[in-house]
């Protein structure tokens, strides 16, 4: 019997429970694991690699000989051939016939062995494909998850100044009913109340729509609670302001899944040509086969029907041959196919130099990025600091009656527009590291 006493341990634990979950604080490595995880399209990448995977097995299972076995049995009525003389006859029989046979391709302008190649170099770019989608998946969720930290924090810099709005409400209504301020300049505080309550609506409205980002990104629910952990608190810029370019972008592109991925396409056409043109070579094959069967028809002298061991002993037969093939005149589609072969060879190397050339100038860009952060960034901060006391010093002269509210507002929301470039500017730094550091080979997710 369950006590009340029973019950209530019960529920304690159970809130013990949800209130644990509900406090989980996630990581960006977290968000990215789950989402590797649980993303469907990683997951279609890995199942277009596990296809690729079966495909080459297949390949190299082709080599060997094709074996085929048959049975039939059957009733034949009036007027029909006998299967074991050829005769014409004019009585129903039962027959039964058994059968295997094999053949073995002994050369075909080496298609074989290039196909096995080709699909060797299909598997490699499926699985580089899959590894690609993990990185690019990774990437999706690191924005996604940097542009919630961003509005939070931006978020809570425009409540602030709304706060700030809100106290200089209420100290201007005072210093209006005491005649130190006109009605004039209460309007003005309104006005700009008003305008800080509207940034803190849109703020909270783009919060929304990137935790909706992140929550698809990591195709998890979008009723699920989540708390970030910040990594932006203390911004940290080394080495990575003394990145060799050309040095990177050489090491980048020995192990990159996307370039790799589009040099195993460049590979697989090549192999792809030579498959083809294996068709302008005659083919040799061997076949055996060996067959017996039992036959109503076949009698003895006495006319008695032979027994089924007996016939199947005496009328087998076996058959072992050799079937060569030599190409004379197509059409000319051999040809036809070895071109259109070798365009779309052509194709995947410009894609392979492609791409090459959009990572060298994204990886220039990122670099010159994270250069122009960290200026931007130490920049702020002092601007911030120099900001700040402006500020302080602005609202005293303004609580004072020294200077107008326009005076006071100027400087309040340079403040503000300061902040937000700190921000800014903090988390991008942010992000660029880890992509640099992505080009150097660390998939920062991985790390612990």
């Amino acid at each position: 019997m369950i006590t009340r006493k029973g019950i209530f341990v019960w529920l304690m634990m159970v809130t013990g429970s949800l209130a644990t979950e509900a406090q989980k604080t996630w990581t960006l490595n977290d968000c990215i694991a789950y989402a590797i995880q649980n993303n469907l399209s990683v997951y279609e990448a890995k199942l277009a690699e596990e296809s690729a995977i079966q495909n080459y097995r297949q390949s190299k299972w082709n080599l060997l000989p094709g074996v085929s076995g048959n049975t039939s049995a059957g009733m034949n009525y009036g007027r029909s051939v006998d299967p074991n003389t050829s005769g014409i006859v004019n009585t129903s029989f039962f027959s039964n016939s058994y059968s295997v046979g094999a053949s073995l391709d002994v050369f075909n302008g080496f298609a074989l062995q290039n196909q096995i190649s080709y699909q060797k170099f299909r598997k490699e770019a499926a699985e580089n494909n899959r590894l690609n989608a993990v990185d690019d998946l990774a990437f999706s969720v690191m924005r996604a998850f940097f542009d919630v930290i961003y509005y939070q924090e931006l978020l809570k810099i425009a409540n602030e100044q709304k706060d700030v709005s809100v106290l200089n409400v209420k100290k201007t209504e005072v210093l209006v009913a005491t005649g130190l301020k006109a009605q004039t300049d209460l309007l003005e505080v309104k006005a700009n109340l008003e305008k800080d309550e509207l940034f803190c609506i849109q703020t909270a409205n783009n919060l929304e729509t990137s935790w909706i980002n992140l929550r698809k990104a990591m195709n998890i629910g979008p009723e699920e609670r989540m708390e970030l952990d910040n990594p932006a608190s203390q911004v940290v810029v080394g080495d990575e302001m003394n990145v060799n370019i050309p040095e990177l972008f050489q090491q980048h592109i020995q192990w990159s899944p996307y370039i790799r991925s589009y040099e195993n396409e460049y590979l697989a056409s090549r192999k792809n040509i030579a498959a083809s043109r294996g068709n302008f070579f005659p083919s040799l094959s061997l076949k055996a086969s060996y067959g017996t069967g039992y036959y109503e028809t076949n009698t003895n002298e006495l006319g008695d029907i032979i027994g089924f061991g007996e016939q199947i002993k005496n009328n087998r037969s076996e058959y072992l041959g050799a079937s060569l093939s030599i190409p004379i005149f197509g059409r000319n589609a051999v040809r036809f196919n070895v071109k259109r072969a070798q365009i779309a060879s052509d194709d995947a190397k410009a894609r392979l130099e492609l791409a090459k050339q959009t990572v060298l100038y994204e990886m220039v860009g990122n670099w010159n990025e994270l250069s122009a952060s960290w200026k931007e960034f130490q920049q702020a901060e002092k601007q911030m600091a120099a900001d700040t006391l402006a500020f302080q010093a602005a609202q005293k002269k303004y609580d004072q009656g020294m200077i107008n509210v326009v005076e006071f507002y100027t400087t309040k929301n340079r403040l503000a527009t300061t902040a937000g470039q700190v921000l800014r500017s903090k988390l991008t730094l942010e992000i660029k590291k880890r992509i640099i550091d992505f080009y150097s080979g660390i998939r920062f997710w991985e790390q612990q």
